[in-house]
């Protein structure tokens, strides 16, 4: 295996020691297209053309709908939908980046109530850097992230990195630490080599909180370099661009994000890097990376782009075994994928959520337009897309040590929610795995209204979906849970013992209750009393829980 990515080294030696479990794609949904009917576009949905050559740098503002105090410009198009006045259609821009040096990334967040600018309006929020959305990390494999946390919240917070695998206990990646409110606290995260390239994220995870504290701004993207190694090398240089999709709701004083009793369901504003339908360019024939990733607190989307196919080359942040295209994307809460995107003609494109439903019992969201793409300029040549990017699991064959059942139930009426019957407790830990082993665990949601299920540490492989084989593309940290479904997973716990959780990726569920402990230890069973693993330390690591 010489000259290959540390990464894919080591995912071929799991694969054979069958000790490393695959990820699939999940389902994805039919495609819904944007229609014009007699002329008139639908709301929040371009028509696909744009006869202006204005640029987007150089665009006016101008005043459509003087109603509701939004602006647009002639690239924008259309006014967007939204639930409070913004600024619309301006330049295509991205958070900040933070590049690790010398093997370190370094960095202070100071963790405060903010006013920040979103989408040309002032709202308090939260914030990690003063900005709705934090500063993107970008690190190598083998880096150690070091991050000062200073909590100046009213309330205790932490800090979770989404998808990572690595360590879960201690000042690492630890979500069943506290953060009080006023203390110092430092964060060290030894990113191994053998990490899989694409992108990951990081938000706050203090349950009872977590709902609250990331949709008020306490979230960013992590990007760990390599992917665009794997690429042909006539597109290693193509532009890559981050579109972190999140949405809020501003609460009676109009000022403010809501943080207490939000309703998923209600009408929201949908922004793209704190952006409401931003403006990026793009030549015709171009291939550009996008790195998707749903960072919302509850809702999902389902995306469509017009003029172009999304080509998946990773998902979850793991390079996929086959390069697959679809028309549309569904991405449930925490679902990230980096796309290989071309636009062969010219013209004014519109990147779109269709309308979703997520179950008789769940929410049902309308079409809205996240951002444009106007494609103009000289052609350049068409570049072949890859076919894969790298090897592919498959624990089809894999020796499985335990098989789990996982029931996912509710009682929404009075905003209850459970795994196999119970609420999240500190003091409980569900399941026992051994490191170094494989199980297979049978999701059942027993609900009128879809989860996105997310464990953290180790990925899975999608085995099934109601019953329905699912063939291994890649490794995936969230799975939609269909209402009424099974979905069956296998999964190696590797490298790391301690505990962790699974959960819903609908923030307001795991709040409520649908989130469970896992303790991976050497023996399979529970650690020593009074060990400093312990469910007695555990308890006690998060006072008033």
């Amino acid at each position: 295996m010489l000259g290959l990515p540390a990464w894919v080294e080591y995912h071929i030696a799991m694969i054979r020691s069958q000790s490393r479990t695959s990820r699939t794609s999940f389902l994805i949904a039919a495609t819904l297209a944007c229609a014009a009917i007699a002329g008139t576009v639908l709301p929040g949905c371009s028509s696909g053309s744009d006869s202006s050559s204005t640029t987007a740098s150089t665009a006016s503002t101008t005043t459509v709908d003087p109603g509701a105090g939004s602006t647009t410009t002639a690239d924008g198009g259309e006014i967007v939908e939204t639930t409070f006045a913004t600024t619309q259609g301006l330049p295509f821009s991205e958070p900040p980046v933070i590049k690790s040096s010398a093997g370190v990334l370094e960095t202070t967040f100071n963790t405060k109530p903010t006013v920040f600018d979103v989408a040309g309006k002032q709202v308090k929020g939260m914030s990690y850097a003063g900005e709705f959305t934090g500063p993107t990390l970008l690190v190598n494999p083998g880096d150690l992230i070091r991050i000062n946390l200073n909590n100046g919240l009213n309330d205790a917070t932490n800090f979770h990195t989404h998808g990572m695998h690595v360590s879960p206990i201690g000042i690492s990646d630890n979500v069943l630490r506290v953060m009080a409110p006023g203390t110092e606290n430092l964060v060290e995260i030894q990113v191994p080599t053998t990490i899989s390239p694409g992108t990951y994220w990081y938000h706050a995870h203090m349950h009872g909180d977590t709902e609250a504290q990331v949709f008020s701004g306490l979230v960013g993207a992590l990007v760990v370099t390599g992917l665009t190694e794997l690429l042909p090398e006539d597109l290693r240089s193509a532009p890559e661009h981050l579109l972190a999709l999140r949405d809020l709701q501003l609460d009676e004083s109009g000022t403010a994000i809501q943080t207490k009793d939000i309703d998923s369901g209600a009408p929201t504003t949908r922004t793209v890097n704190g952006l409401v339908n931003p403006v990026l360019t793009a030549q015709p024939g171009e291939t550009q990376l996008l790195r998707l990733g749903n960072m919302s607190a509850d809702i999902w989307y389902k995306l469509k782009m017009e003029g172009a196919s999304f080509n998946v080359v990773v998902e979850d942040s793991n390079p996929v075994g086959t390069v697959w295209s679809k028309d549309t994307l569904l991405l449930p809460p925490g679902k990230r994928y980096d796309v290989l995107m071309r636009w062969d003609e010219p013209g004014s494109f519109k990147l779109v959520t269709l309308p979703y439903q997520t179950g008789p019992d769940g929410d049902s969201y309308p079409l809205r337009t996240l951002a444009t793409i106007k494609v103009e300029g000289d052609p350049v040549p068409a570049k072949a897309l890859p076919t894969s990017l790298a090897p592919t699991p498959d624990l089809e064959n894999a020796e499985i040590a335990q098989h789990r059942e996982v029931v996912f139930s509710e009682k929404e009426s009075e905003s209850k929610f459970f795994i196999n019957g119970k609420e999240f407790e500190m003091g409980s830990v569900a399941f026992y795995p051994k490191l170094g082993t494989t199980e297979e665990w049978t999701i059942k949601n027993v609900t009128n209204e879809e989860h996105p299920f997310h464990i953290h540490v180790n990925d899975f492989q999608v085995m099934s979906v109601n019953g329905v084989a699912i063939p291994p593309l890649s490794l995936q940290d969230v799975v939609r849970l269909p209402a009424k479904g099974e979905v069956v997973i296998r999964m190696a716990f590797t490298d790391y013992v301690g505990k962790f959780v699974f959960h819903c990726h609908i923030l307001a569920h795991e709040d409520h209750g649908m989130m469970a402990v896992v303790d991976v230890t050497e023996n399979g069973g529970p650690p020593p009393a009074g060990s400093e693993e312990s469910t007695t330390s555990m308890s006690e690591s998060m006072p008033g829980m």
